[in-house]
């Protein structure tokens, strides 16, 4: 009897630890769930962020200053036959969007600069969004005493709405009424296209049609487009850029039109084969004859391999 239960307790002890049973008592494993990075939140810029900060601009003497405002304005100087005189500003006219595709909204202000005398100097400046805090990026200059209609950023572009002196026009009062689009490239302020408007209203605009934008190309392209209204002599500027902005080649383009000031198209050949690989920048301008001042222009961005 006894060597019966000793073999039934050697039976239940074996079954009890059979891989079976083993296999049996362990925990399904449970999947980890890797935590999610959060984007951090960037305070947005305001416009006391804006008339607080630090700009830095070129005088007409190339010299490069640091100007650090307060409640927008920056003066030295109280007598205006001094050398030395400032009296920096910014206009009330302020812009918010992306300008460097980093998702946070960054900012355009416009600057007003007289060192003494009658001559309110306007410039376009761009202002990025570094962690909530202002940093002037780039500048470039709009006009002498222009009339503001809009400032607004679409689409990482800033549009400038403005009346510019035009060729014929006193230096007290522009009548050119004009709009201009620009994008930040590094250290740069670079106009992308331009348009003017006549007395009547109608628009001075150029319209590149080929080649498309962000297209890579090779050997020889076509450049296509319309205008209208047909620049002086039928003839328009080309100009190609490389990324670094400097000049590949200049060369006239001519525009078919059946009478003068008319709508007219333009077809040229480029042959990009000379140039570097990578992105240029293909500029196609109306130069007024006067003072070569920009009438209308247009550009667009493409790649050579």
């Amino acid at each position: 009897m006894k060597r019966l239960l000793l073999a039934l307790s050697l039976l239940l002890l074996t079954s009890a630890c059979s891989p079976a049973s083993i296999f049996g008592l362990t925990p399904t494993p449970t999947l980890y769930v890797y935590p999610t990075p959060e984007t951090p939140v960037v305070p947005a810029l305001t416009a006391d962020a804006l008339r607080n900060a630090e700009y830095i601009l070129t005088g007409f003497d190339g010299a490069v200053r640091s100007y650090k405002f307060v409640d927008g304005k920056y003066a030295f100087g109280g007598d205006p036959s001094v050398t030395g005189y400032a009296d920096v500003s910014l206009l009330d006219t302020y812009a918010f969007g992306d300008l460097n595709g980093d998702g946070v909204d960054d900012a355009a202000v416009l600057i007003a600069e007289n060192y003494g005398g009658t001559g309110v100097f306007v410039s376009l400046n761009a202002v990025l969004n570094e962690g909530g805090l202002p940093r002037h990026a780039a500048s470039t200059m709009i006009d002498d005493r222009p009339k503001i209609n809009g400032l607004k950023i679409q689409n990482g572009l800033v549009y400038l709405d403005a009346v510019l002196h035009g060729p014929n026009d006193p230096a007290c009062c522009p009548e050119w009424t004009a709009t201009r689009a620009y994008k930040l490239s590094g250290l740069s302020l670079t106009l992308v296209r331009a348009t003017t408007r006549l007395p009547s209203g109608q628009e001075r605009a150029i319209n590149i049609e080929s080649p498309s934008a962000g297209a890579e190309v090779t050997g020889q392209i076509t450049l296509a487009g319309a205008v209208t209204i047909a620049p002086f002599e039928n003839t328009l500027t080309l100009h190609v850029y490389n990324a670094q902005g400097n000049e590949l080649t200049v060369a006239p383009i001519m525009v078919n039109a059946p009478d003068f000031g008319a709508a007219g198209t333009f077809t040229a050949t480029l042959d990009v084969s000379a140039f570097p690989a990578g992105r240029i920048r293909i500029v196609i301008a109306d130069l007024s004859a006067a003072d070569g001042s920009i009438l209308a222009l247009d550009s667009v961005e493409v790649v050579v391999k």
